[in-house]
């Protein structure tokens, strides 16, 4: 018996609109089924895909997004979904508010702080490089990783990580809460979508391959473990990666934040945020000297011989190995004394292929433009 071929899911991008959110065909691919762009891709045409279409009245007053109901959904009739929620329909309808999704995530962008950028003090400086580079806060929300959300957002690059490094990430990674941030590129080229231009900014990981210009130089990582923030690639990540952050009510809020379009609010609640959440977390200096230093009276003398000489690239510690060494549950070790010393002594990568999912560049997406 043979299957017939599945029908199109009339609500997710077509090949045309693909081409607005990614320059990548097999990232086209894998998002199509992938679930979390699927949600947030949904909620996004009801609220981002309204925008332009369901204003009442000749003064610029309501819209029908405010509630959920796109405009194009009121011509033609809207669906109500298994969870209660109003939804665009499935025709023209759906196609018009994927043109304005897409259209509005166009120039926007997506920065999330790590834990060790709020314990490194270093979400404020991030805040004016954004503001210096033209980019304006939208929206942002309180997030908290645990050990599933980060293997998601990062599931087609930590392939590359040790099992001795997944442990460091899950812990490093969920010690705490920290930040969300939707920026929209005021010096925004319709070629080159804004979250491109900010990864782009971002920088490698790699200190030789940066300059002066990129955020990575202006936040000075210790090295290419602690990096403090996370920036999403390309339209199609900012949507997958607003999936793996939020729940539906939460994502809901955070896309009318973005419709909303208050800059002022919006800018204004990110440094309120930034202040609560370093308050709650104690800081690092991420010296990996002090650290040695600090940790001394709380291990054996031949136990920090060990740890100085796999820190200075002799033989690798095992993630079990370092547990002995240096025991985190102890008062007297600091949290993040133990990740920065464990980042230098792990075995961290091992061999496989590159980025599964490459990042995409401006020229990339000029080119394609070009086409």
């Amino acid at each position: 018996m043979t299957s017939a071929p599945a029908a199109r899911d009339h609500r997710m991008p077509d090949e045309r609109l693909w081409r607005s959110l990614t320059v990548s065909a097999t990232k086209t691919e894998l998002y199509a089924e992938d679930l979390y762009f699927r949600e947030c891709w949904s909620d996004a045409l009801d609220i981002l895909g309204a925008a332009d279409a369901a204003q009442t009245g000749t003064d610029g007053g309501s819209r029908a997004a405010a509630d959920g109901v796109s405009g194009a959904a009121a011509d033609e009739g809207s669906g109500v979904g298994t969870d209660g929620g109003s939804r665009v329909g499935t025709g023209e309808g759906a196609r018009t508010a994927g043109d304005a999704a897409a259209a509005a995530l166009a120039p926007l962008g997506l920065l999330s702080f790590k834990c060790d950028g709020m314990a490194g003090r270093r979400a404020e400086p991030t805040l004016r490089y954004l503001a210096d580079q033209g980019f304006s806060i939208l929206a942002s929300a309180p997030i908290r990783h645990n050990r599933h959300s980060m293997r998601e957002l990062w599931r087609y690059n930590w392939h590359v990580y040790t099992t001795d490094r997944l442990a460091l990430m899950t812990l490093m990674h969920s010690v705490g809460d920290s930040l969300l941030l939707i920026v929209r590129d005021d010096r925004y080229d319709p070629a080159v979508p804004g979250s491109v231009r900010l990864a782009d900014l971002k920088g490698s990981a790699d200190p030789e391959a940066r300059g002066p210009e990129h955020l990575r130089t202006v936040l000075d990582p210790p090295n290419k473990i602690i990096n403090f923030v996370h920036v999403a690639d390309e339209p199609a990540d900012i949507c997958r990666e607003v999936g793996i952050f939020l729940d539906r009510p939460e994502r809901r809020a955070l896309l009318t934040e973005i419709r909303r379009a208050d800059t002022e609010t919006a800018t204004r609640r990110a440094h309120d945020e930034v202040a609560r959440l370093q308050a709650l977390l104690p800081a690092s200096d991420f010296d990996l000297e002090a650290a040695l230093k600090r940790v001394e009276p709380a291990t054996t003398p031949d136990a920090l011989a060990r740890l100085r000489f796999a820190a200075a690239g002799g033989t690798r510690l095992s993630w079990d190995e370092l547990g002995t060494l240096l025991d985190r549950s102890d008062p007297a070790v600091d949290f993040w004394d133990f990740v920065r010393i464990a980042t230098e002594v792990l075995d961290a990568d091992r061999p496989a292929s590159a980025d599964l999912l490459p990042p995409s560049s401006a020229a990339e997406w000029r080119a394609a433009a070009a086409r």
